[in-house]
């Protein structure tokens, strides 16, 4: 099965594998900016269905939550299915939540469709992933998952201000609509763009539950975790800090963030490339660049110059480590791809949630506000030596099988 998947793949020309990865970065868009939409949209959304802003937050707090948990769940209920019909499945039931969305009439239903989004979220994301490595060419298994993965980030720079401007403009509704109809696009194009690559060999739930549970691959998820975490403990708070320590307007606030943003795209494809000529040392230099950027933000951010130089090399950081993260879940996997990839996007959601909860004790304890950063920093730094336990654990491994051959 797996000689068959390789010559299927080696026999995609170039415009057909580089039409394949497109359409699957065109997918994690629409997905990242759906996840993203209601944080810029919670003041109509209140105002439109009478409830308070931090009950409309669980808009937010909700979809997360069903990431985490659905998509793990999902991944190894369907893991035998091929995975085209992983993604045109999926993808049709995060069309249906985003419809649901659209029409909702109260915020009970609207909180329904978002929960349905979701829960295909996470099985999405994860077959995606998998799906790039497969479609790439032997040595590029990276770049096509940076690639792809390049649509989130993207996502971010344009995707959630475009639909927070469409929103205040046209009414919340209306980016929803748009998101649920390039969805419905991306799922059309997947039925026919996407190759039906053969399935490797799955092996049983049981099995597929007995490799994610191994120490070493649960290092991997941790190293997720606080490599994440550790990025969104202090960028949850970075338009405060930004606007009560460095002083910007709220005009140039938002240049900073598109800084960001720019930094985050080039470091995800750089990362990426990298990563297929030397994976760890690629996570561990993208690591250790995290942990100092924030560190050094702590005082760049007192001067508005050396502030904007920091964020763009933060962002540069930030992102160097998600391609070489998801190839080395991949290889820890063996014969629980989906289920495993989609662990690992519970646990960047994990790290999301675990990073702003740390931000925000920071806040409120005598530390403040400036504090957050170095605070940050500190929590990569445990990312890095979960790495370096992940390489001692590797190399422990290959000395003990090579003391059996």
């Amino acid at each position: 099965m797996a000689d068959s998947q390789k010559l299927l793949t080696n026999s995609l020309t170039n415009r057909e594998r580089t039409a394949a990865l497109l359409l699957l970065t065109l997918t994690v868009f629409a997905i990242g900016t759906a996840e993203l939409l209601p944080m810029g949209l919670l003041m109509p959304i209140a105002n439109e269905t009478g409830v308070s802003i931090s009950i409309t937050g669980m808009l937010v707090t909700g979809y997360a939550l069903g990431v985490v948990f659905g998509g793990p769940v999902l991944s190894a209920i369907t893991g035998r299915l091929p995975r085209k019909i992983i993604l045109s499945l999926f993808l049709c039931i995060f069309v249906i939540g985003g419809i649901v969305s659209t029409v909702a009439p109260s915020f009970g239903v609207l909180l329904v469709g978002r929960i349905i989004s979701s829960l295909a979220h996470g099985t999405l994301f994860g077959t995606m992933i998998v799906t790039a490595k497969e479609l790439a060419q032997p040595g590029k298994e990276g770049r096509s998952i940076a690639l792809v993965g390049s649509g989130l980030t993207v996502s971010v720079i344009l995707g959630a201000p475009l639909g927070t401007l469409l929103g205040h403009q046209f009414g919340w509704r209306f980016p929803f609509l748009v998101i649920t109809c390039l969805s419905t696009a991306a799922l059309l194009g997947i039925m026919k763009l996407i190759p039906p690559l053969p399935r490797v060999e799955v092996g049983s739930l049981k099995r597929q539950l007995r490799i994610v549970s191994r120490p070493s691959f649960l290092l991997v998820l941790l190293i997720t975790i606080f490599g994440t975490g550790g990025t969104f403990a202090a960028f949850t708070y970075i338009t405060p800090i930004l606007e009560g320590i460095s002083g910007f307007s709220e005009g140039w606030i938002t240049i900073v963030l598109l800084i960001f943003g720019v930094g985050s795209f080039i470091g995800n494809i750089v990362g990426g490339r990298l990563a297929d000529k030397q994976l760890m040392p690629t996570l561990l230099g993208g690591i250790l660049l995290l942990a100092i950027s924030m560190a050094i933000f702590t005082w760049a951010s007192h001067d508005k110059v050396a502030t904007v130089i920091s964020v763009f090399v933060w962002g540069i950081a930030s992102y160097s480590i998600i391609a070489p993260l998801n190839i080395l879940v991949l290889q820890k996997a063996g014969d629980a791809q989906e289920l495993a990839s989609a662990l690992n996007i519970s646990a960047f959601n994990m790290g999301n949630a675990i990073g702003a909860f740390i931000g925000g004790l920071v806040i409120d304890s005598s530390l403040g506000l400036s504090a957050v950063p170095w605070v940050a920093s500190l929590v990569a730094m445990i990312g890095i030596l979960l790495a370096i336990w992940s390489i001692t654990l590797d190399q422990q491994e290959y000395r003990k099988a090579g003391s059996f051959s």
